[in-house]
């Protein structure tokens, strides 16, 4: 998934079969500081930095479960951010 225009909202759900979703580990990653200080300085709630700015990922690989540790050790700076749901949609949860 290339996060462009829409983020992690309009991004994803796109390469998913109708009925699953992805549930989103906030914290999984680092947010670099002039993310924070965007939101901070703009007031911008967390679902708009999600969708607008991304919070510094730029592309998202869906693998199954089976195969993530062959990923993560094939693409450096790699990090699992999260799964797929029965659910449709994106979810966040705070780790």
């Amino acid at each position: 998934v290339h996060v462009t225009g829409g983020g992690f909202y309009d991004n994803i759900p796109r390469v998913l079969p109708g009925g699953l979703g992805v549930r989103i580990y906030s914290g999984s990653w680092e947010v670099l500081p002039v993310f924070k200080w965007m939101q901070s300085v703009g007031s911008i709630a967390d679902e708009e930095m999600f969708r607008t700015f991304n919070m510094g990922i730029g592309f998202i690989m869906v693998v199954s479960a089976d195969d993530a540790e062959k990923a993560l050790d094939e693409c450096e700076s790699a990090c699992i951010i999260g799964e797929v749901v029965q659910e449709e949609g994106v979810s966040f949860v705070t780790t």
